[in-house]
């Protein structure tokens, strides 16, 4: 946040804390729980006022490295300003590659996210995403289906105790970081709503299945390709989704406002 206060003042933005009654917004997350749980007010009453909301979340390129910026949202509904005035070098730049699976399971994981995020609003929460997204596999496969709760967000295991095939995978934090948790690829296919589970997956070369709101929608498959080779070009959608994360240094030297300010 301070590095977002001094870019904004360097670029003559004028900065006020906690306050209703500006031009814009900015807050941290989408997740409407815990501390961040006010900042549900603050994005409702300026979007209704058609007046835009800046966010900023922790990365999924590099985690704690590398920030989401976005507006308005932080799936593809939102404006990140990645298709246009690219620079091929940027993936380079922050050191992202794409790497393919050598070992692919037999099972399929589905990575949930937390149910207070405004991401999963629009699947009617996360229960109904897993229910409704297991019914859909089954039109297509008989595999063995691992759930995979997001770490603050817990999923009893009774609410699918009717189902068969199916396992769960709950999340372990890893020693020495803040807040991050294991997390393997070693599956046939990863399926995710919107979160920045489906960005990993893609990056990973396994099959992903996401939806549309999705910034990996466009390197995702369909669910009729779920059993077919996983062949797929991923390399302009490697140049354009480094285009939605900055180190804290590029935050600080305003490259956020130049890519974002014809929507400010």
């Amino acid at each position: 946040m301070d590095a977002f206060v001094r870019s904004a003042n360097d670029a003559g933005i004028h900065v006020v804390s906690n306050n209703m009654d500006c031009d814009a917004a900015l807050i941290w997350s989408v997740l409407w729980s815990g501390r961040m749980r006010p900042n549900r007010k603050v994005y409702e009453h300026y979007r209704a006022q058609n007046k835009p909301v800046i966010i900023a979340d922790i990365g999924a390129l590099r985690r704690g490295i590398t920030w989401k910026v976005a507006i308005n949202h932080l799936t593809a509904e939102g404006y990140y300003g990645h298709h246009e005035n690219l620079d091929a070098d940027r993936p380079r730049k922050l050191n992202v590659t794409l790497t393919t699976n050598a070992y692919h399971g037999e099972r399929i994981l589905l990575a949930a996210q937390h149910d207070q995020s405004l991401q999963v609003q629009s699947a009617g929460g996360v229960v109904n995403w897993l229910n409704t997204t297991i019914d859909r596999l089954r039109e297509h496969t008989d595999r063995g289906i691992v759930i995979r709760p997001h770490p603050r967000s817990p999923i009893s295991a009774k609410m699918f105790r009717g189902r068969t095939g199916i396992r769960f995978e709950q999340p372990r934090p890893l020693v020495n970081t803040y807040d991050d948790f294991d997390l393997n690829f070693n599956y046939h296919a990863v399926v995710n709503h919107n979160s920045g589970v489906g960005i990993k997956s893609v990056l990973a070369g396994v099959r992903t299945l996401v939806d549309s709101t999705s910034l990996a929608y466009p390197a995702a498959i369909s669910i009729e390709d779920l059993e077919r080779p996983y062949d797929h070009d991923r390399e302009q959608w490697l140049i354009e989704i480094c285009h939605t994360e900055y180190t804290t240094d590029e935050i600080t030297q305003g490259i956020w406002v130049k890519r974002l300010k014809e929507k400010l």
